[in-house]
C-alpha cells in the first residue's frame, strides 16, 4: 500500500515509469479506499429492518426514519357490523350469592303487582376475595418403651412434605417466574403483598430447583416429539449467567417447543439440540446450521439482506432492488395460493420462473464490480436451492417466524430478570420454558398442571404425568 504523507509535497516522477507505478499505487489506494468506505457507509445504514437486528437497537434517527404504515380511515374500537362479545351468565348453582330483588308496587300507579317465577334480568358483579395462605401443622408425638426405656418418636407421614412449601405455593413460584417474567425479588414482594408469606430470596430460589427433576420429564417429554417432527424451526438468542455469555436455543413446533441453554452458539451446540431429528428445519441463515442440510431458510431474514443491498448506489442497488421485488412477489404468489386464489399448477409454474429469475439476478450480482454485493450474492447462490425446500411439501412454511416469536417471552424475561446466577438457574429456565410454552399452545392450564407435578414430587411419588401432544406427522422428500 503506498504511504500518504500528506504533509509532505506532492512527489513528482522524472520518468515515465515512476510516472506509472506512481498512478499505480494511487489507483491501488484508492480501491481499498472505496472498499473501507463501502463497508463504513454499509455499517451506518444496518439497522432492524436490513439486519436481525432488534428494533431497541436503532438510534433515535433510524427509529425517527423507519417507514410507516399508512394510517388507516377506519376509526378505532369496533367496526360497523362487529358481532357483540358479551360475557356468558354463570349457572345459578354455581353462583356463590344470589340476591333477589322485588319491585314493590308499580311504577306509574303504585298498585300491587303479580311477580313472575322467573327475573327479568341476571346481574352477576365478578369479584376477588380477600385471600391468606393456610397453614398445616403435623405434631410428632414421642414415645417411652418400659421395657427397654427407648423413646421413639412419630415420623412424618411420606406424603407431608419435608420442607415448609406446598404443591400449590411451589407450582405458584414457578409460574410467576416462567410465564409471568417476575424476578426473585419480585416474586417475593407478591407473595407477601398478596398472601402475607414471608420467606427469603434463597428459599424461592430454592424452591425453584425443587421444580428441576419434576418438570424433567416432561421436557424430555418435548424434547422427544419435537425432534420427530417433520418440520421444525430453531433459533437462538443471548442468555447471561453473571456477566458470562451463553445461548438459549429453541426448537419449536405449532403445538410444542423445546428450549436448552449451551454455551456456545457453535455447530457442536446446534446438533446437541437437534439429537436425532431428521425432519426439514426452519432456520436462518446462521452457519452454525450448515451441517444439517435438510433445511429451509428463511425468506423474512433473505429480505432483510436484500433491503441492505438495495440501499446501496449504482448497479449493486438496482441489483438489490430487482432481488427485493423478486422475493416479496414470492411471498404474495404463497399467500394467494393458500388462499385458494391459484391452482396448484398455476403456483408452482409461477414459482418456478421466480426461481429462476432469483438466480439469474444474483447471477448478474456475483459478476458486477461492487466486490461486496458481489460476495454476498455468492454466498447467496451457494445456499439458494435451500430457500426453495418448501416447494417439496406445502406443510414447510417460508418464514422461521414461529422460532422468533417462541424466543420472544424469554428475551422479555432476560430484560426483566437479568442474568442467571448458578448452573440451578441455567436449567430452571429452558425446562419452566419448554413445559409452559408447549403447555399454551396445547390450550391446557398451567397452574394445574405445576400443582399436579408438584403435589407428585412432594409425595415422593414418580412423575407420571405427560402432555397430550399427538403423534408427529413424516415428510417425503428426497435426502
Amino acid at each position: 500500500m503506498l504511504d500518504l504523507d500528506l504533509t509532505r509535497p506532492a512527489p513528482h516522477p522524472q520518468t515515465l515509469a515512476e510516472a506509472q507505478q506512481l498512478i499505480d499505487a494511487l489507483w491501488s489506494a484508492l480501491g481499498e479506499a472505496l472498499g473501507r468506505i463501502e463497508k463504513l457507509e454499509d455499517q451506518l445504514q444496518a439497522d432492524s429492518s436490513n439486519t436481525s437486528k432488534p428494533p431497541s437497537s436503532d438510534s433515535p434517527k433510524q427509529r425517527a426514519e423507519r417507514q410507516r404504515k399508512p394510517r388507516s380511515a377506519r376509526t378505532r374500537g369496533a367496526q360497523p357490523g362487529h358481532r357483540k362479545h358479551e360475557r356468558v351468565l354463570v349457572e345459578e348453582a354455581a353462583v356463590d350469592n344470589v340476591h333477589r330483588v322485588f319491585p314493590a308496587a308499580c311504577e306509574q300507579c303504585g298498585g300491587s303487582l303479580a311477580l313472575h317465577a322467573e327475573p327479568a334480568i341476571r346481574h352477576q358483579v365478578f369479584d376477588l376475595p380477600e385471600v391468606r395462605y393456610q397453614v398445616a401443622e403435623y405434631q410428632l408425638y414421642r414415645g417411652d418403651c418400659p421395657c427397654c426405656r427407648r423413646s421413639t418418636t412419630a415420623p412424618l407421614p411420606a406424603w407431608v412434605p419435608s420442607g415448609q412449601m406446598g404443591a400449590g405455593l411451589l407450582s405458584w413460584i414457578g409460574i410467576l417466574s416462567g410465564q409471568f417474567h417476575l424476578t426473585t425479588r419480585q416474586i417475593q414482594r407478591f407473595l407477601g403483598e398478596q398472601w402475607q408469606l414471608q420467606f427469603s430470596v434463597g428459599a424461592i430460589s430454592q424452591a425453584q430447583g425443587k421444580l428441576i427433576p419434576w418438570l424433567a420429564p416432561l421436557y424430555h417429554q418435548i424434547g422427544a416429539y419435537v425432534r420427530q417432527a417433520a418440520v421444525a424451526h430453531a433459533d437462538e438468542t443471548t442468555h447471561y449467567r453473571h456477566t458470562e455469555r451463553r445461548w438459549l436455543w429453541c426448537l419449536g413446533t405449532p403445538l410444542a417447543v423445546y428450549f436448552l441453554t449451551h454455551y456456545s452458539r457453535g455447530k457442536a451446540a446446534a446438533m446437541a439440540l437437534l439429537g436425532q431429528f431428521s425432519g426439514v428445519l426452519v432456520t436462518d441463515h446462521y452457519a452454525g446450521y450448515n451441517d444439517y442440510r435438510r433445511r429451509q431458510l428463511c425468506w423474512a431474514h433473505l429480505i432483510r439482506r436484500l433491503e441492505r443491498i438495495a440501499q446501496r448506489a449504482g448497479e449493486a442497488g438496482q441489483i438489490g432492488q430487482r432481488l427485493v421485488l423478486i422475493a416479496y412477489t414470492v411471498l404474495r404468489t404463497q399467500h394467494r395460493w393458500q388462499a385458494g386464489a391459484l391452482p396448484p399448477n398455476r403456483y408452482y409454474r409461477r414459482m418456478h420462473r421466480l426461481r429462476q429469475s432469483l438466480r439469474a439476478t444474483l447471477e448478474r450480482g456475483q459478476a458486477g464490480n461492487a466486490t461486496r454485493t458481489a460476495n454476498q450474492c455468492r454466498f447467496l447462490l451457494n445456499d439458494e436451492a435451500l430457500y426453495w425446500t418448501f416447494l417439496g411439501d406445502p406443510r414447510i412454511p417460508l418464514t422461521n417466524n414461529l422460532a422468533e416469536r417462541a424466543l420472544r417471552p424469554y428475551v422479555i424475561w432476560r430484560k426483566l430478570s437479568f442474568a442467571s446466577q448458578s448452573y440451578r438457574g441455567d436449567q430452571f429456565r429452558p425446562l419452566v420454558l419448554s413445559v409452559i410454552e408447549t403447555a399454551r399452545r396445547l390450550n391446557i392450564s398451567t397452574s394445574r398442571l405445576f400443582r399436579e407435578v408438584c403435589t407428585l414430587g412432594l409425595r415422593r411419588e414418580p412423575i407420571t404425568t405427560r402432555l397430550p401432544l399427538p403423534a408427529p406427522d413424516r415428510l417425503q422428500l428426497p435426502r
